[in-house]
């Protein structure tokens, strides 16, 4: 487990929400995770962890909620942070371990997790990587602020 220090890597960059459907938020919207491109999986700030966002708001049409997928390979992670909204992740293949302020929990396929806000936490895949779905009560991926603990 990493150091619980009050040192953090702050980053607030989230790729824009551009391949997404523009449709105004009074009305449905359905996005296929298939149309939808990989982002992440290179800035080693986060780990090696790469996601789709699938409903996201924008300044001038915001939504109410954020959801994505988030995807990792054989043993991959997400490294520990923290972030003022509260998220859930439900598994979808794979399995591995959410750790949530210094306590582990095994997801897998059908299993939800409720991280509360401002609660350090990571993620580790198992041997056959994981996939699990993400979401937050927010208006925009953009407006969440992820404090990244720094490495000791």
């Amino acid at each position: 487990m990493t150091d619980m220090t009050d040192s953090f890597v702050t980053d607030t960059r989230h790729p824009p929400a551009d391949n997404l459907p523009h449709a105004p938020s009074s009305v449905p919207l359905v996005v296929d995770a298939a149309d939808v491109p990989l982002s992440g999986g290179t800035d080693p700030t986060y780990g090696c962890v790469r996601w789709r966002t699938l409903i996201n708001g924008e300044a001038d049409n915001p939504r109410d909620m954020v959801l994505g997928i988030a995807e990792f390979a054989p043993h991959g992670r997400l490294l520990p942070h923290r972030h003022d909204p509260a998220e859930f992740y439900f598994g979808l293949d794979g399995a591995g371990t959410v750790t949530i302020d210094g306590v582990g929990h095994q997801i897998g396929p059908g299993i939800a997790i409720y991280v509360p806000g401002g609660a350090e936490h990571e993620v580790e895949a198992g041997p056959e990587g994981l996939r699990f779905s993400y979401g937050f009560a927010v208006t925009s991926f953009e407006a969440i602020e992820y404090r990244f603990t720094a490495c000791a």
